[in-house]
């Protein structure tokens, strides 16, 4: 072998090695992605050009980490997810081939076990975790729905849910979760279409594309969660505003597959647990744990101007017009809930005030999101008084909870909640049945 051909040999050689970890979705990030080029330049150098063995020796050493991080996230692929990551919305989810930007949960889930909160999910801290029981189950077309009855799903539908984590209530067991409760208790056919991390436009795609199949009653309701944390930070991809889902070639499909097969890395998942800086610990009036998102504390105090300016704010607009069209056309009503976030209910908690002291005041992003539901005919509803009230009279009643502590999102107490409210100001059929008959 020639020089020439050694060198290129030796350099193709290093930058596989070197660079894997970042081909398996290990290293992701920029400038993360980048910290390979150290060992496979000083691997290039040291059997190119240097004849020092101590110098090839460390160069060895380095790509032998490489290799080894490499290897090990591979094996451990097969339980890492079971093994510690019990959170069945993040184990079973995938993006949807068809049309990648989406995703789905995998077809006819009956997950049973335990679990924890988000929060404690992305942390390495053991005693963050409040562990509790939960079943998941998910129906033939990847979404959280469950048969509760022969002919169930027979029945024209009542109220379809679309949402993101809070409408797939991804911590909370199957019965306890929002669209159960409107079923049993309140005699609602539902169907939910909430895939967690998708945000508004993600949603009203999912409509777009899952309606038609969907056989509803005549003036049936879109119960749209929106949740003030983050829904307007979301992505709000312009494919989606006409969303086409296909037969993906061949290479797309690859791509997809490898997309996914990267985002599983059980490597990049612990190290992501490594920095909880976001993570903000808090004792309850009695001494307990709870933990909060900084990004959802610091999103709290956004103003209507703030929210009005926020580079997403025109394409939120547009997406609730696109959702009004939609449902004109298919006769169909939208109801919208805006969902405050844990460190709005639980202020005085966060910021170390006194007890029950947070204020009902609707935040700068419901205001604004009123606006635009009364400019598009949608009912509305905001959350946040009613569960401000919830969770003092919850305490006061059982020193219980309506969020987990450990996550950001509700729990039984806080489904049954939101389920009430919703109902009796959105949902009762004769409320809204007196309310189509003026013509409102």
């Amino acid at each position: 072998m020639s020089a020439t051909s050694r060198s290129v040999f030796y350099c193709v050689l290093f930058g596989v090695i070197g660079f894997s970890p970042v081909a398996i979705g290990v290293l992701d990030k920029f400038p993360y992605a980048l910290a390979p080029v150290v060992p496979v330049a000083f691997a290039v150098c040291a059997f190119i050009w240097s004849s020092s063995r101590r110098f090839k020796q460390i160069a060895l050493l380095l790509l032998s980490v490489c290799l080894g991080v490499t290897l090990t996230d591979l094996v451990a692929r097969p339980v890492f997810l079971h093994l510690s990551s019990a959170r069945p919305a993040e184990r079973y989810i995938y993006r949807w081939p068809p049309l990648p930007l989406l995703q789905r949960y995998v077809a006819s889930v009956n997950f049973e076990g335990s679990t924890y909160g988000d929060l404690a999910s992305a942390s390495t801290k053991p005693e963050w975790r409040e562990w509790h029981k939960i079943r998941f189950i998910t129906d033939e077309y990847g979404f959280r729905n469950e048969t509760f009855h022969p002919g169930f799903e027979a029945r024209p539908l009542d109220v379809i849910v679309l949402g993101d984590s809070f409408g797939v209530a991804a911590s909370t067991t199957q019965e306890e979760t929002l669209s159960s409760v409107l079923a049993r208790d309140y005699g609602l056919s539902v169907y939910n279409l909430s895939v967690s991390r998708e945000g508004p436009r993600h949603q009203y795609a999912n409509l777009v594309l899952e309606g038609p199949r969907l056989k509803t009653r005549e003036g049936a309701d879109v119960l749209w969660l929106i949740f003030g944390g983050n829904d307007l930070d979301d992505p709000y991809n312009v494919e989606l505003e006409n969303p086409k889902p296909g037969n993906p070639a061949l290479l797309t499909t690859i791509a997809t597959a490898y997309r996914d097969f990267r985002a599983r890395s059980p490597v990049r998942r612990l190290l992501a647990r490594i920095d909880t800086s976001f993570i903000l610990e808090r004792k309850f009036v009695d001494g307990r744990r709870m933990l909060f998102n900084d990004y959802y504390a610091q999103r709290r105090s956004r103003t209507a101007y703030d929210i009005m300016q926020h580079p997403n704010f025109e394409a939120l607009k547009t997406t609730m017009t696109a959702m009004q069209k939609l449902t004109g056309q298919r006769g169909l009503h939208v109801s919208v809930a805006v969902v405050p976030s844990k460190e709005e209910v639980y202020a005085w908690v966060l910021d170390g005030a006194p007890p029950w002291s947070t204020s009902p005041e609707p935040s700068g992003f419901s205001k604004v999101l009123n606006r635009l539901c009364e400019e598009r005919g949608f009912y509305f509803i905001d959350l946040k008084p009613t569960l401000l009230e919830e969770a003092r009279q919850e305490y006061e009643k059982s020193a219980g909870l309506i969020w987990w502590a450990d996550d950001t999102h509700w729990n039984g107490q806080g489904q049954r909640a939101a389920a009430r409210v919703i109902y009796q100001n959105l949902l009762a059929p004769q409320r809204l049945t007196d309310e189509r008959l003026r013509g409102k």
